[in-house]
């Protein structure tokens, strides 16, 4: 892995934790789109749109089953979801963690610190099942990570809200870690729910002068949290690879 590479998966850890940490659902019905910073994401309206996105319900017992490691890594998507040019990451770039007990971030402004902090605090439970890979469209990227967690215990429906509301608290911080500072601002995304409940959050990072793009999507349902997330240096976005690799995972999962 470049140096390049290395100081890439540890800013894009440090936005993830603040996230997974705690991943709300205020009604009976899914949300037709993702909730984002700003935002609370809002229920299925009945009219000519929730009709075409009922017509693409996902059963979500099956999404949302407890799953092992070997069922988490079986709904993994093949590299063939993705458009031409993508290839499978064999360092794991966007979901490596290999390095994260040695290490950790302190954030300024110290009171974006406690917030973090207090995110982090709330995530006790391991996972019964997980499984990640990363693709990439060239050696510095697009990267596209894919995460699959299932836990004992059903994924409380408040997580996203708690995390939502410090990223808006914090729209802007500065992660030192292992003597690199990554400045991370954030920002709304459009995403559509693939679950009970999804989240998604943009990030634009600046670390030692370059600039990265960060996206970052979870989808919440039953015992299992899907998270994909793209890293792309300077100008473009993947975002279409980005709903193509979501869809094609929930599919896996539901598909069993």
């Amino acid at each position: 892995m470049t140096q390049f590479n290395g100081r890439l998966r540890v800013s894009t850890f440090v936005a993830a934790l603040a996230v997974v940490g705690t991943l709300a659902g205020c009604s009976d019905a899914p949300p037709e789109r993702a909730g984002t910073v700003n935002e609370s994401a809002s229920p299925v309206e009945p009219s000519a749109a929730s009709s075409e996105a009922s017509s693409e319900e996902v059963e979500l017992d099956a999404v949302g089953r407890q799953l092992t490691d070997e069922q988490a890594k079986a709904a993994l998507p093949a590299v063939s979801t993705l458009p031409t040019g993508w290839s499978v990451d064999p360092e794991n770039t966007l979901n490596d963690e290999s390095d994260d007990e040695d290490s950790k971030a302190t954030i300024e402004p110290a009171e974006c610190q406690a917030i973090m902090d207090g995110l982090s605090d709330q995530q006790k439970d391991e996972p019964t099942g997980k499984a990640s890979r990363t693709y990439m469209a060239g050696m510095l990227g697009p990267f596209m990570g894919v995460e699959i967690s299932s836990f004992a215990d059903e994924v409380p429906d408040d997580v996203f809200t708690k995390t939502l509301d410090a990223l808006t608290a914090c729209p802007e911080f500065t992660s030192t870690e292992d003597g690199v500072d990554t400045t991370f601002k954030t920002s709304s995304l459009s995403f559509p729910n693939l679950g009970e409940e999804s989240a998604a959050i943009r990030m634009a990072a600046t670390a030692d002068g370059m600039p990265v793009g960060l996206d970052m999507v979870f989808i919440r349902a039953g015992h299992t949290i899907v998270t994909v997330s793209t890293a792309t240096v300077g100008a473009g976005s993947a975002g279409e690879a980005m709903e193509k690799v979501a869809r094609a995972t929930v599919t896996n999962l539901e598909k069993g």
